[in-house]
């Protein structure tokens, strides 16, 4: 790797504790370009504005994201069954490639910035991938045929409902153990009871 790639990996992982720290208007450059051992010269050669900066880190991680998770449909399991792995693997990108300390920075900055919510929301977490499931059960004949944006909107509902506002509002703790696989069999057998036509092909 560059010494050029690894400065930019080194501000990008240093504004994104910055910003998980102290949220995106308490945010300081100087503090940035410390942490990442730059210049300020540098790194303003690597991005303009704190603007910029904020939506970079967004942006490479929904990439990773969008890069590394595929839900594939497999006829040889149930939909419970693989609607339950893919909804714990959501659990697992939210709490630990987002982490909810960031969440909640972006969720207020979006309501400061709502036209970079506009941009930004709907790639948020991995939501392609979990369309591209649901096509493929309805393909196969096992989810009612809706249109696949309204069922994805569905269950991001209900998964947001119960696993990510409730955290970010600070009402609740992070789901973990027991109380996450029940949470993530509410959210499993909702969904299905109204859009399953059957488990098996």
């Amino acid at each position: 790797m560059k010494q050029t790639e690894r400065k930019h990996l080194a501000i990008i992982e240093a504004a994104k504790a910055e910003f998980i720290t102290h949220g995106f208007l308490a945010s300081n450059m100087d503090r940035i370009s410390t942490e990442a051992a730059v210049s300020k010269r540098t790194l303003y050669r690597h991005f303009e504005s704190k603007e910029v900066l904020f939506v970079s880190v967004l942006t490479i991680i929904q990439e990773s994201v969008a890069e590394n998770v595929r839900y594939e449909y497999d006829p040889s399991k149930t939909l419970t069954e693989q609607l339950t792995a893919i909804t714990s693997r959501e659990a697992d990108v939210l709490y630990t490639t987002y982490g909810i300390p960031l969440s909640r920075t972006i969720v207020m900055e979006f309501l400061r910035q709502p036209e970079l919510a506009l941009n930004l929301i709907k790639d948020l977490y991995s939501t392609k991938a979990i369309t591209d499931w649901f096509q493929q059960a309805i393909t196969a004949g096992c989810m009612v045929d809706k249109n696949v944006m309204l069922l994805t909107n569905i269950y991001i509902s209900l998964f947001q409902g119960l696993l990510f506002w409730p955290q970010v509002m600070n009402i609740s703790p992070n789901s973990e153990g027991k109380e996450l696989d029940d949470n993530i069999e509410t959210i499993v057998s909702v969904f299905l009871a109204s859009h399953m036509i059957k488990e098996k092909p």
